[in-house]
């Protein structure tokens, strides 16, 4: 996330608590053959990346205030982060009607698209594999993607484009309904970088990973449904219990 930069790091400590989460278990999250966890990412672009790491400017209500897939370029990084200020001062600001504070975020992330994201588009080029991977998808179904140039086939928009509309999609939404699902949805959930080239391989280890995964997660959830049923259950009784009593 090109935390080390000195500009980065000085407006996070001053103006930000930082945390951070493992989300490894999540299901939106991709896996990359040939890399682990503690390497670095040097030399891609804005977004790459966006499946496995997220940065979220949350609200002490649990708010997204804003939210960042992938690597940033510490410049395009910088102007996102004082966004995420000017839109949380909006959010806290107890004068302004709900109806209000939508139009001014939309006109918030408007004029921020005008004055920043030439540079940002600039350095949010596509990575090669997800280029490929998202116009053949774009083919196939509708994409938020993808625009038609005039006269032409479709082209793809920038990546910080594409955040930016669907930031503007979700205006002050709760992390619990933000979709982290469907804002990273872009490009191959599975790549090797170290080939150099798309080969078209199918990453059967990732994809296993990710079945294992998923099995995990619906173990999980029948375990709390199974949980909740039984504690349903016992209230149920526990009030023909009363009931019986004359309670």
């Amino acid at each position: 996330m090109t935390l080390p930069n000195e500009d980065v790091m000085e407006l996070l400590q001053e103006r930000f608590i930082v945390g951070a989460r493992n989300i490894d278990k999540e299901g939106h999250v991709g896996l990359s053959h040939g890399y682990r966890p503690d390497q670095t990412a040097v030399g891609t672009t804005n977004g790459a990346g966006g499946r496995n790491v997220q940065l979220l400017v949350l609200a002490a209500d649990d708010t997204v205030i804003h939210a960042l897939p992938g690597f940033w370029h510490a410049p395009d990084l910088l102007v996102e982060l004082r966004l995420a200020l000017e839109v949380y001062r909006l959010h806290i600001n107890e004068r302004l009607s709900s109806a209000s504070k939508l139009a001014m975020f939309e006109a918030l992330h408007r004029a921020h698209m005008r004055r920043h994201l030439d540079g940002a588009q600039t350095r949010g080029e596509w990575q090669h594999f997800d280029r490929s991977f998202e116009l053949e998808r774009a083919e196939k179904e509708t994409r938020d993607t993808v625009h038609t140039v005039a006269g032409g086939p479709k082209a793809l928009k920038s990546i910080p484009q594409i955040v930016h509309e669907r930031l503007l999609a979700r205006p002050f939404k709760r992390q619990a309904e933000f979709g982290m699902d469907a804002f990273v949805d872009y490009g191959r959930p599975f790549y090797d970088n170290n080939l150099g080239h798309d080969d078209g391989r199918s990453f059967p280890r990732a994809a296993q990973a990710n079945r294992t995964r998923e099995r995990e997660q619906q173990k999980e959830q029948d375990k709390a449904a199974r949980a909740a049923a039984k504690a349903a259950k016992k209230d149920k009784s526990a009030k023909l219990t009363a009931g019986d009593r004359g309670w």
